[in-house]
């Protein structure tokens, strides 16, 4: 990912968390679980623990004979878990501390080998490995005694385990004689979702207003990072985005240098670009602006504003001896910090680079001089594929996390930045690409998210941002907004702008969202959280603690300081793409976007083609595979039920005709809804395309739906999106 993990931005925001020791100890006292708050959402899909082995996740922390992957006994195909009950001995199945919420009981299947009548137990482990109440596995089984020959399957309710809506960390299955026994065989353990259920309470209200118009829905709001030949065609991108931590070392001039920083322990490399093409000025990011150009969408090029580029592509040359941590400088105006200087490693892995080059401009480049002219490359660009304004590279951002060098980049630039330094980067750089081309656009200054948009680094101190120096030293007015009024004076003088686009970088920051969690939980977290885009009345549930509104937030600093100012979150994820649960989040996000008129988003980076946050972008822009989706114009809609429907409304600006999407947001619950468009009092008839957990390999056609005098009624299925287009 572009940035630093999830969890270390929250680490740097607000002081991080404690660290403690694990301890292991198997308690032989029962104690009661941790419960955890009801949950009105139920699981989807059931949790596999075992069946040909253990799930990514689970352990095997037992202290019995067993064999784990048996096939001497099979459940049809699958192999089983061998075990030998005797001595009190347990079959420990541990998992790092999950919540069971959503979920309803623990199922397997169980053969009694040749003798059966074994007396086996099973209990909940709670968080700390303390071991719930044992209940006999034979009290759930038929005759009330495990079989001879054959498996039969158990089903044991969570309540009766004492492990419903609790927090665990696995199940044991133990001894209940004392005494050696024959060993029974465990095959295709789960935890098991409840069957679907219809939602209660009568249909929830749908209601989209064609006749009131919010306004166009920019097309660039559906970029991403560096697609692929498939994604620009199945997605009908507009924008694609050269961006994320190795970009701000790339080396233009050798064509296919970068460095990864702390990303990759600080190497040089070429991530495989290596033909005679890509080591030629500018040779990979010619390729990538040519295939976008093909394929009718914009590119948003990254220009290098630290001030050092990879010397080489060699993925032996890399720094050393890097600090952990950054720091103020020494002395004033030093690139040093306390027991770190940079000046060794720059030598080593880098060349510098400069915004501009004071003298005529060659092309190709000069590569003998040990310098990289960051002007130099927009004249190759221009030469190439022309202006902006004559079809060529449309957007620049300068740099990407500035606010982050000291951490990311650490080996080159130790000494955190403060606001004076963020400024004078951006505009040195901006101004240059402007002289080169005018027509161009620039965004900055490309902040990773929450505390960029306050402080800067500086402020981090020894206190995290408590003190917030440097802040203070510029009329403690926070960071974007002390930025935007700045650059705004700035031009006013110039007679021109050098920021056309507010560049941010937004991740939702509760804890396993972004990274990929799918408990129950986390997933309901994750939908619920994509309010902290727009929503005044949510309060994040994350370090965060306040409400983000992060797209009004911006618009009104924009208003303030620069109007006139395009608002771009360049770079954006919502994690679990590859889930359904993580799919509709990013159907919830690019709705939003709409609605919110937000001017351009790029997802970071790519969704993997075929999984639902793919299909979540196709339904908006390809849904019926001849390049048509949601409308060009937001409209006003709404939901009786926001928290478990979203819809939201469009209209095509050519012919009015309304285009619709709906979210249901629960995992388990089909949704009647009353779907009224208003401003008609003729027979409407909708064309109706939706992704689902019934077919997660394509978007679905279905039958066209008839609304008489715009009031009908349909059922949603759980967790699906489904797209309504008005013929």
């Amino acid at each position: 990912m572009s940035g630093i993990s999830n969890g270390i931005r929250g680490v740097l925001a607000w002081g991080g968390a404690l660290c403690g020791l694990l301890l292991i100890a198997l308690l032989s006292r029962q104690t009661p679980l941790q419960a955890v708050a009801a949950e009105t959402e139920a699981a989807q899909e059931d949790l596999i623990i075992f069946q040909e082995k253990l799930a990514p996740g689970w352990q095997d922390w037992s202290w019995t004979n067993r064999m784990l992957g048996f096939t001497g006994v099979r459940l049809g195909k699958l192999p089983s878990i061998m075990m030998v009950p005797e001595g009190w001995k347990g079959l420990f199945l541990h998992h790092p501390t999950f919540s069971t919420r959503g979920y309803r009981a623990l199922t397997f299947w169980i053969h009694g080998g040749t003798t059966g009548g074994q007396r086996l137990n099973v209990c909940a482990v709670g968080p700390n490995n303390q071991f719930g109440k044992p209940v006999p596995v034979s009290d759930f089984l038929i005759g009330r005694t495990i079989p001879a020959g054959k498996f039969t399957l158990c089903t044991i309710p969570l309540e009766r385990l004492n492990a419903a809506n609790a927090q665990i960390s696995g199940f044991c299955f133990q001894d209940g004689s004392g005494r050696s026994q024959e060993a029974v065989y465990l095959a295709d353990i789960r935890l098991s979702a409840p069957p679907q259920q219809r939602s209660a309470g009568g249909p929830i209200r749908v209601i989209v207003h064609p006749g009131q118009r919010i306004g166009p829905i920019s097309p660039y709001i559906y970029g991403m990072a560096t697609p692929t030949a498939e994604h620009f065609r199945e997605l009908r991108l507009k924008l694609w985005r050269w961006g994320g931590n190795p970009n701000t070392r790339y080396n233009w001039e050798k064509g296919n240098c970068w460095n990864a920083a702390r990303d990759w322990y600080f190497r040089n490399g070429n991530y495989g670009n290596t033909s005679p093409q890509d080591r030629q000025p500018s040779g990979v990011a010619d390729k990538a602006i040519a295939a976008g150009r093909a394929a009718g969408a914009d590119a948003y090029i990254t220009v290098p504003t630290m001030g050092w580029v990879a010397r080489d592509d060699n993925n032996a040359t890399a720094s050393v001896g890097v600090p952990d941590q950054s720091g103020p400088p020494v002395a004033p105006g030093s690139e040093a910090i306390a027991g770190y200087d940079p000046t060794e490693n720059r030598r080593r892995v880098s060349v510098r680079s400069l915004p501009r080059k004071g003298r005529p401009f060659a092309d190709p480049p000069d590569l003998t001089d040990d310098v990289v002219y960051q002007d130099e490359w927009i004249y190759h660009l221009t030469r190439k594929f022309g202006r902006a304004s004559e079809g060529g590279v449309r957007f620049y951002a300068m740099d990407n996390e500035p606010d982050l060098w000291d951490v990311t980049h650490t080996d080159m630039h130790p000494v955190r930045p403060g606001y004076d330094e963020i400024l004078r980067q951006f505009l040195d750089y901006a101004n240059a690409v402007k002289d080169v081309d005018p027509s161009a656009q620039i965004g900055g200054p490309v902040s990773w998210g929450w505390t960029g948009y306050f402080f800067s680094p500086l402020d981090r101190g020894n206190d995290n941002y408590r003190t917030h120096a440097d802040r203070k030293a510029h009329g403690d007015v926070p960071f974007l907004p002390w930025f935007l009024q700045q650059v705004a004076a700035h031009d006013r003088k110039k007679g021109r702008r050098t920021l056309d686009i507010l560049d941010v970088h937004y991740y939702p920051q509760a804890s396993g969202v972004y990274s990929g969690s799918t408990d129950p939980q986390t997933n309901a977290l994750r939908l619920r959280s994509v309010r902290s885009l727009w929503d005044p009345n949510y309060t994040d549930e994350s370090w965060i603690g306040t409400a983000v509104q992060l797209i009004p937030r911006l618009k009104q600093w924009v208003s303030r300081y620069y109007p006139g100012t395009k608002i771009g979150i360049m770079e954006w994820n919502w994690g679990a793409g590859h889930t359904l649960n993580g799919g509709l989040a990013v159907a919830e996000v690019l709705g939003v976007f709409g609605r919110e008129q937000l001017d351009m988003a790029c997802y970071w980076a790519i969704p993997g083609a075929g999984t639902p946050a793919f299909f979540a972008f196709k339904m908006y822009r390809n849904a019926d595979d001849r390049g048509n989706g949601f409308g060009d114009v937001a409209v006003q809609a709404s939901s009786s039920a926001p928290d478990r429907i979203s819809c939201y409304g469009s209209i095509d600006a050519k012919t009015g005709a309304a285009r619709i999407l709906l979210i249901n947001k629960m995992p388990a619950t089909a949704a009647p809804i009353t779907l009224e468009i208003q401003g008609t009092g003729g027979t409407r008839t909708l064309e109706v395309y939706r992704y689902s957990g019934a077919d997660l390999k394509k978007i679905v056609r279905l039958p066209d739906l008839i609304v008489p005098g715009g009031k009908t009624q349909m059922e949603l299925p759980p967790y699906s999106l489904t797209l309504l287009r008005q013929k």
